[in-house]
């Protein structure tokens, strides 16, 4: 078993571990491993043989399944799919799925990372200190109510500790995503950090530099700014951040 550790001190203790003595960890130790840390210490330790890469992704077996009823409407029936989804190791932590909420008939969509500690609580996206700020932009700058918009993320469970989705996790839920998009069909898309911009639009640049740019995703507007939980370490952010948000009202003719 882990030795019960907060799970920011858990790489620390495996990294001393390994310089005491070099080990290998069982089946069961790995997965335990790859659901708690970071990306970059799996991969380090992948690289350097201590865990295996093929245990990086230990797939659910297949649960039958009641039929979604197809009176529902869309929006509903992709909930209840990623509600049931057990395809990737955050599924089994998770306190609630959060699926997205808002209009489901938005102008304006916003795609954040995934959810934190209050959003798993909730079962709500944005509704911490981040979301508490972007509901400020929403309301205060853009001046329209956050009902008005629709908010959601590229992974649909929180990843411990708040760090960021890995590649695996993001690939097995950005489906989810993708068809929320699709069936709001907004006229813009606001990317909210760099793992938005990484899996939606496959840039993996600064957002210093991705910000220049405005790009599109299945003929939607996009438009790309620093995550709000950004503005919270550093308020020499919230500047560019509105910057991007007038470009997007600009394109919809709201200013």
């Amino acid at each position: 078993m882990i030795p019960s550790l907060s799970p920011d001190s858990l790489e620390a203790w495996l990294l001393w571990q390994q310089q005491l003595q070099p080990f290998t960890f069982d089946a069961k130790f790995s997965e335990e491993i790859n659901s708690s840390v970071s990306e970059e210490i799996t991969r380090a330790f992948m690289n350097a043989g201590i865990i295996s890469a093929q245990t990086s992704v230990q797939p659910a077996a297949k649960k039958a399944e009641e039929a979604i009823d197809e009176s529902l409407p869309p929006l509903e029936k992709v909930r209840i799919r990623a509600g049931r989804c057990e395809a990737c190791r955050l599924a089994a932590k998770r306190t609630n799925m959060v699926f997205g909420e808002g209009n489901p008939d938005a102008d304006i969509m916003f795609i954040g990372e995934g959810p934190g500690e209050d959003e798993d609580l909730s079962g709500r996206p944005f509704v911490g200190k981040a979301g508490q700020l972007l509901t400020k932009i929403i309301e205060n700058g853009m001046k329209i109510p956050r009902s008005q918009v629709y908010i959601a993320n590229i992974v649909k469970c929180r990843p411990p500790a708040n760090r960021d989705p890995m590649p695996d996790e993001a690939q097995c839920c950005i489906g989810f995503l993708k068809e929320q998009i699709k069936i709001v069909n907004p006229k813009v898309l606001i990317l909210l950090g760099k793992v938005a911009m990484k899996n939606l639009l496959g840039i993996d640049g600064s957002m210093t530099k991705a910000r220049e740019a405005t790009y599109e995703y299945e003929g939607i507007k996009v438009f790309v700014t620093y995550h709000p939980s950004a503005l919270l370490r550093n308020e020499s952010f919230k500047r560019p951040v509105w910057e991007d948000i007038k470009k997007a009202m600009k394109y919809l003719g709201m200013m």
